[in-house]
């Protein structure tokens, strides 16, 4: 009997006793990636929060977001759809920094009411969570999941380990506002946190350029072979807010030969080689659209201003020396390749074309007229920063003239470049 009673009082004594952690349930978690945030990165932390707790689709919340077109990271987003998802915690994160000095900014809501709980940030190696940052990233989410808040005033956590060699702790809170710097840094703003910034492309590639102008004796055509072509572009973009993928960019690009010999075909049909030099030069302003929310979305690029178009010669040739000028439109989609940092886009164009030669309208009886074209891209994201860029454009103009056929104006070029934001 006393055997028994004994083994009653063990069973009740196990039967009281709290379950072990892994076998309590698991917190439901919605993870909000801003757009800034790498996929590698994005991936790793993904990971880390399904050893902790069960993911939330964040697609399904981006979607209902988009439908009432809030931004997903942004905090009226949180408030209004994020706390009708079921979760117990949403993590916020973002992603800036510049080179060496990486930053990742993670928040941390209440699920039920859309309240910050906790925030901290991390200095990270390159795109990769430090272990001591990831225990912390991990033990953060437990603590909120388990009621624990810093409270909506609190400043930023920040790990000693993690902060930087000055011992400067890394702005933070990049969702909502500008982060403020010391009057020690002396470092410039986030690259991906800024509502506006800068970005320079130089390259070069080969180029091709042919034309026909019809005059009193009969037309005149000049054609290149491929030359050597160089090419600038500088942009300036705004957003409207630290978060947004849509930007707005006043944008400038010139493109000039190198080196260009091009046979000169008199109306006898006789040949004869000439140093020649084309330009092109175009003024516009761009907005990009992403067309879905997400970390890598298509992009709806569309784009008007002003185009030059130029040929000159060192000495006189049968086609007067020329420039063209008038409106342009392009109406552009940029496309990521899968979950790579390669992406593909297509841009056709028209416009308007103009003589602005007077030698041309008197030669030629050149008048006005228009040009289409279109320019294929492949973009290979490096860093934040850095961008390669392989490009080819065609477009052809055709101007009215006072005899039987049409200037025709063709230019063709292949350029290589890279990009720099700053």
């Amino acid at each position: 009997m006393r055997h028994t009673l004994l083994a009653l009082a063990i069973l009740t004594a196990f039967g009281a006793a709290p379950a072990p952690a892994s076998a309590q349930q698991s917190a439901r978690v919605l993870f909000v990636p801003a757009g800034s945030v790498p996929p590698r990165l994005r991936r790793t932390l993904e990971n880390l929060l399904a050893t902790r707790g069960t993911l939330v689709s964040y697609d399904e919340y981006a979607r209902a977001a988009a439908e009432r077109d809030l931004y997903p990271s942004g905090p009226q987003a949180l408030r209004e759809v994020g706390t009708q998802r079921g979760a117990d915690v949403i993590v916020v994160v973002s992603y800036g920094g510049h080179y060496r000095r990486r930053t990742l900014a993670v928040r941390y809501h209440s699920g039920s009411t859309g309240e910050l709980m906790r925030r901290r940030a991390h200095v990270l190696h390159g795109q990769a969570l430090r272990p001591a940052s990831q225990h912390t990233f991990l033990r953060d989410l437990e603590d909120v999941a388990g009621g624990a808040s810093d409270g909506e005033e609190a400043p930023a956590v920040v790990e000693e380990g993690d902060a930087g060699e000055d011992g400067m702790p890394p702005p933070v809170d990049w969702g909502e506002s500008e982060p403020a710097q010391s009057a020690e840094e002396s470092e410039p703003s986030e690259v991906e946190t800024r509502q506006w910034g800068f970005a320079i492309q130089l390259g070069a590639g080969i180029s091709h350029r042919q034309v026909s102008v019809p005059m009193m004796a009969g037309v005149a055509r000049m054609t290149s072979v491929p030359f050597p072509g160089i090419q600038g572009e500088v942009l300036g973009y705004v957003r409207p807010d630290t978060s947004s993928r849509l930007t707005v960019s006043l944008v400038s690009r010139y493109t000039t030969s190198v080196g260009l010999q091009a046979q000169d075909i008199l109306v006898d049909g006789t040949t004869r080689t000439s140093d020649m030099r084309a330009h092109h030069l175009t003024l516009g302003l761009r907005t990009d659209i992403p067309l879905a929310p997400g970390d890598a979305p298509t992009l709806l690029r569309l784009e008007a201003g002003w185009g030059f178009r130029m040929l000159d010669a060192e000495i006189r040739v049968s086609i007067p020396n020329y420039a063209l000028h008038g409106l342009y439109a392009r109406v552009g989609l940029f496309f990521v390749v899968g979950d790579t940092p390669l992406s593909i886009g297509i841009i056709p164009e028209i416009g308007h074309m103009m003589n602005m030669s007077a030698e041309l309208s008197q030669m030629g009886q050149v008048g006005d007229g228009f040009h289409v074209g279109a320019e294929a891209h492949f973009r290979l994201q490096i860093i934040p920063e850095v961008a390669l860029i392989l490009m080819y454009r065609e477009s052809h103009a055709f101007l009215s003239s006072g005899y039987e056929t049409d200037m025709n104006d063709v230019e063709r070029y292949g350029i290589f470049k890279a990009e720099y934001r700053f």
